[in-house]
């Protein structure tokens, strides 16, 4: 199941903007959040610049391995 941003009145850039920033704040590169969450630096990039939306798994792992606030 792929996550809908849009589900929330949100697009899939509002998404994208707002997981990066995230990650910028808590201090974390692409690569060091994509071991975390298990997938690779190009998938988060990905991610990050809107080109893929990503799966509901890969929103939900990253959200508990992550610093960023829940």
């Amino acid at each position: 199941m792929t996550f809908d941003p849009q589900a929330l009145g949100r697009s899939r850039s509002d998404l994208a903007a707002a997981l990066k920033e995230e990650r910028r704040r808590a201090g974390w590169t692409q690569a060091r959040l994509a071991k975390r969450c298990s997938m690779s630096q190009t998938k988060v990039s990905n991610i990050e610049s809107g080109k893929l939306t990503p799966a509901m798994v890969d929103v939900e792992l990253c959200g508990q391995v992550s610093p960023m606030p829940r």
